[in-house]
């Protein structure tokens, strides 16, 4: 009885054991299940409350006016009407899973759940998938609006340091504020566009605006120079340059071929609609245009300039031209003359035909001069043009100058060459005739046969020159060659005839002197006889020394004194 008390207490024990255990295990079961279950609602409801359909809808607004955008948007819309389905069937299949956990089906609960995890991963990646494609477009939405604020700070900027700078933009002014307001317009357009979803049209009044800002800042940089240029700086140049073209008128210059009038007043046409630009701030081909005029005024002034110049240098040229002609008239006149006079006397060669032409040529000269004196007057021609003429008729005068010139100067040559000849030939015939007269006068003991030769060389060469000088035609050239070796020959004759009776005369001194001293000195004595016969025989070098050195033994310090004051 004991024994089977104790196994039954044994089994119930053993049951209970075993029920504790399965009834653990079932709420262990049941826990985890429901822990897996919770974490797929996470999922679900992550996946659930992503605004999809606000997202779709701003997308849409936004590629209203892009066909490629819209076409995008619209694939994606069918992208989430299916992730939509999606999305329900997984709810539908949560809610089995709930049934089955509340019939404590665990093991259909469980089968479930992974089918569910599946779909559930299906799902998130065509959500996200979805979401990140419109996340781009509000992106873009961001983007803009902090495109639009950096604007209006630009636009703030620009408009502080216009209106700080109203004074130095001067006529321009006005201009800036009108395009500030424009600006201002688009500003409000573009939040418009942006409320009503347009983007696109948003972008484009930003854009807008941000280079209208850009061309404000780069007008106003620039308008202080242009209106300087245009209402200071080219007004004062076109006065400038009209002025210079009434003076140039009033001198008579000829300037109509410059068509300067025309180009002054295209200038001030385009100065003027320029002028109307800036006042509207509109600086597009302003600077180009001031530029362009400036060097065509420059350009005016420089032909003004030249046109000026050369109408001086050609009455400067012209006058030149005259004096040449004139002097041309006489050198002509002359030669005619000479070669009248002197042609057969010096052969010349035959002129007639050249000076006919020189004559010619003066008249037709002489009426090129008045022709273009008379341009010079009317003022119908360039005097560029004129310029060149005197240029041209100086140029030929010089150069019929050169030939008369020329010829003047053979004649010239021949008549100074015998004028020349017969004032040489006078003067060597007084040379040698006083040569004669010194070796007559101091009766030298001896003269070397030589001078007595150079002597008759001398009379020879008289005898040669006054021969050439009387031949019809005359030889200049022979006459000047022979007259050339007769005055080197006759006056080097001279200095030597000079130099020896000098030397005569001196040894004869010496002696004279030195007889002094003859009975006293017997050495001075012997000397002075040598001195003497060394004169004797035509040795007056020697004897002048023989006798110099005697007298240097008495009066070492001033023989030549002493000798010089007895003579």
């Amino acid at each position: 009885m004991k024994r089977e008390y104790l196994l039954i207490s044994a089994g119930i024990l053993l049951a209970i054991t075993l029920i504790t255990i399965f009834v653990t295990a079932s709420k262990s079961r049941k826990k985890n299940l429901k822990k897996q279950l919770d974490d797929l609602y996470v999922r679900f409801n992550s996946v659930k409350t992503v605004p999809l359909a606000f997202k779709l809808n701003k997308a849409q607004a936004m590629a209203r006016r892009n066909e490629e955008m819209a076409a995008s948007v619209a694939n994606y819309m069918g992208k989430y009407e299916e992730t939509e389905k999606h999305i329900n069937d997984i709810q539908d299949m949560l809610n089995d899973v709930d049934d089955n956990m509340g019939s404590m089906k665990y093991k259909e609960a469980l089968a479930s759940l992974a089918d569910v995890s599946a779909h559930l991963k299906d799902c998130e990646n065509e959500v996200a998938q979805i979401d990140d494609f419109l996340e781009e477009f509000s992106r873009k939405e961001s983007i803009q609006r902090e495109y639009s604020s950096k604007l209006k700070e630009k636009y703030r900027v620009v408009k502080t340091t216009i209106n700080k700078n109203a004074q130095l933009l001067s006529i321009s002014y006005e201009g800036f504020l009108e395009k500030l307001k424009e600006c201002e317009e688009l500003f409000s357009s573009s939040e418009e566009m942006m409320y009503s979803s347009d983007y696109g049209s948003a972008q484009a009044d930003l854009e807008q605006i941000d280079q209208n800002l850009e061309d404000i800042k780069a007008c106003a940089n620039a308008v202080p120079k242009l209106i300087k240029d245009t209402k200071g700086v080219l007004p004062l140049m076109l006065d400038e340059t009209k002025r210079e073209l009434a003076l140039t008128r009033q001198r008579g210059v000829y300037i109509e071929h410059l068509d300067i009038e025309k180009k002054l007043d295209d200038i001030e046409n385009d100065l003027n609609n320029d002028i109307k630009e800036l006042m509207a701030a509109r600086i597009d081909g302003i600077k180009a245009r001031v530029s362009e005029a400036k060097d065509i005024i420059n350009d005016l002034n420089e032909q003004l300039a030249d046109e000026n110049k050369a109408f001086k240098l050609a009455r400067e040229t012209n006058d030149r031209a005259y004096g040449h002609l004139s002097d041309m008239e006489k050198v002509e006149n002359y030669v005619r003359i000479a070669y009248d006079k002197d042609s057969a006397r010096f052969g010349l060669e035959d002129l007639k035909e050249f000076l006919k032409k020189m004559r010619e040529n003066a008249d037709h000269y002489r009426l090129e001069y008045e022709t273009i004196n008379a341009d010079l007057s009317s003022a119908l021609k360039p005097a560029s043009t004129i310029l060149e003429e005197a240029e041209a008729l100086d140029r030929q005068i010089e150069g019929d100058m050169k030939s008369l010139y020329s010829y003047k100067n053979t004649i010239d040559k021949s008549t100074d060459g015998e004028s020349r000849a017969f004032t040489q030939l006078t003067k060597l015939q007084l040379v040698v005739s006083e040569v004669e007269t010194k070796l007559r006068e101091y009766s030298l003991p001896a003269i070397d046969d030589s001078y007595k030769n150079d002597l008759k060389k001398s009379r020879n060469y008289i005898a040669r020159i006054r021969e050439l000088i009387s031949q019809i035609p005359i030889n200049i050239t022979e006459l000047n060659v022979l007259l050339d070796e007769a005055i080197d020959f006759i006056y080097k004759f001279y200095n030597n005839i000079n130099n020896v009776v000098g030397m005569g005369i001196m040894v004869e001194n010496a002696i004279v002197f030195g007889n002094k001293y003859r009975s006293t000195y017997p050495e001075i004595d012997r000397e002075l006889s040598k001195a003497e016969f060394q004169y004797l025989n035509g040795e007056y070098t020697k004897a002048l020394k023989t006798a110099i050195s005697c007298m240097e033994t008495l009066f070492p310090e001033n023989a030549d004194e002493k000798i010089m004051e007895n003579a």
